[in-house]
């Protein structure tokens, strides 16, 4: 096959980037405000914040698996993955909103039934669009550094909506938007108007890859030359590919590391770093979400470059060291004598994330190859619908983990800033310690990671002895 022919033209690549926005606001709004809402404004305790974030996981767990089957045994004139992302983006932008209008006055039980009632509405039919979305960027080239170039231009995308996750917090504060009957700054009432703008660019983006990427694999008829199996031999096979394990394990140490360091980390900058000042630390976060957008879009075309001449591992233990290293610094560099050196970490999170979310996208779409070869299979649904939960409940996992370790430390969200100096002290020391071990940990599990550049195109020269090229 000619190299030309695996390029994915350049209006294919922009069209499946647009929905690269749509996957982040979806998840990493209601993960990056949940604690500064329903915590801090609204005094519910940390570890019903995370039973609530949990919740939502859990419910993934059961529907992202089903879409994933779903789509992979669609036959339709309009492809498998095409009609679900169209109508999915609809149905995901209607219901979107009814998360945060939930009516003022409510108990912390009848909060949690809201919140998760109307959140298990919203991401099953943001499941429909999201597993579907997940699973094109598995079929649109057969070349292994072509992948990485479609993942590319996805990661611009990605990065410019990490602004509006960065901006939530501080403009749901805006006066514009403060409570009408106290007249106080409220990120509940901010929030109501925030998410309608997010449903609109969820709508506007999310139908993009529908209307103008081409499923390379269906087209060819290929999707169709196998007999339809049961979701759990499925998922058994999908369990049972070695390359897919070990990613996924890198995966849940890595993400369990950064989202500690997230959430635990905006309550020891607000309280410990900045007294207990919502309005300036919602001002770090905007400082702080510009630092990571400008290091990550500076970097992102560094390592995709890089990986043509070292490979994908290779790339993505740089990226994990910067990351790791931004972890080891936080007791000296949460300073309340120099709030800003906060931002340093930044620097390092911006250039490191912008490797681990280029490199790991691009794998996939190799462990679905080396599972082809296996199986005689391609089930790119099977494998975005698992690791897409491996990694939000990743995520959320360490959220989990922040509410009862934040108790544990004698946090009390309604001291603010007035925090005794051995809480403050226990909840650097977690901080510190937590993620440096779980990404540690996800580093060793990457040693293991088997898919070389030789080795994947090995497997592309088997399989198109085997059915022919794509």
């Amino acid at each position: 096959m000619s190299i030309s022919s695996d390029k994915v033209p350049f209006r294919q690549k922009l069209a499946y980037g647009a929905g690269g926005p749509v996957d982040i606001l979806g998840v990493w709004v209601m993960v990056s405000i949940a604690y500064p809402l329903f915590n801090m404004e609204l005094k519910m305790s940390p570890m019903s914040v995370s039973i609530t974030l949990m919740s939502l996981r859990l419910w993934d767990g059961i529907a992202d698996p089903v879409m994933g089957y779903i789509s992979d045994n669609t036959q339709s004139r309009w492809g498998r993955r095409r009609p679900y992302i169209f109508v999915g983006a609809i149905l995901a932008a209607l219901t979107y909103p009814l998360i945060w209008w939930f009516p003022k006055g409510l108990s912390e039980n009848e909060m949690i039934t809201w919140v998760v009632g109307f959140g298990i509405l919203f991401y099953t039919c943001f499941t429909i669009w999201a597993m579907p979305f997940q699973s094109l960027l598995m079929e649109m080239t057969p070349d292994y550094n072509e992948r990485t170039r479609v993942a590319e231009i996805r990661g611009y995308m990605q990065s410019l909506a990490s602004l509006i996750v960065g901006f939530s917090w501080w403009l749901a504060l805006r006066p514009i938007f403060a409570d009408p009957i106290t007249g106080e700054a409220s990120t509940a009432n901010g929030m109501r108007y925030i998410s309608i703008g997010i449903s609109v660019l969820i709508l506007i983006l999310g139908v993009l890859p529908s209307i103008f990427v081409k499923e390379r694999y269906y087209e060819l008829q290929l999707s169709l030359k196998k007999e339809k199996t049961s979701i759990f031999s499925s998922l058994g096979a999908t369990l049972s590919n070695k390359p897919f394990l070990i990613l996924a394990s890198f995966t849940v140490f890595f993400l369990l590391g950064t989202s500690i360091y997230d959430s635990y980390g905006r309550y020891v900058g607000t309280y410990y770093v900045l007294g207990g000042d919502w309005e300036r630390s919602s001002e770090f976060v905007i400082y702080g979400t510009f630092i990571y957008m400008v290091c990550s879009l500076m970097m992102i075309p560094v390592f995709r470059k890089l990986s043509e001449k070292i490979g994908k591992v290779k790339c993505l233990a740089i990226s994990m060291t910067l990351v790791l290293f931004s972890n080891t610094t936080t007791w000296l560099t949460f300073n309340p004598e120099y709030p800003y050196l906060m931002l340093v970490n930044t620097i390092f999170i911006g250039c490191g994330y912008a490797g681990l979310w280029l490199m790991i996208p691009s794998m996939q779409a190799d462990i679905v190859d080396y599972d082809e070869l296996q199986t005689g299979t391609r089930r790119e649904g099977s494998f975005a619908s698992i690791f897409s939960w491996v990694l939000k409940l990743s995520f959320c996992v360490g959220f989990l983990i922040s509410g009862p370790l934040l108790e544990y430390t004698g946090f009390d969200s309604k001291l603010e800033g007035q925090q005794s100096e051995a809480v403050l002290t226990n909840m650097r020391l977690g901080f510190l310690i937590v993620p440096i071990v779980s990404l540690i940990l996800a580093l060793i599990f990457l040693r293991f990671f088997s898919i070389t550049p030789e080795k994947a195109k090995e497997m592309r020269e088997k399989l198109e002895a085997i059915r022919g090229t794509v």
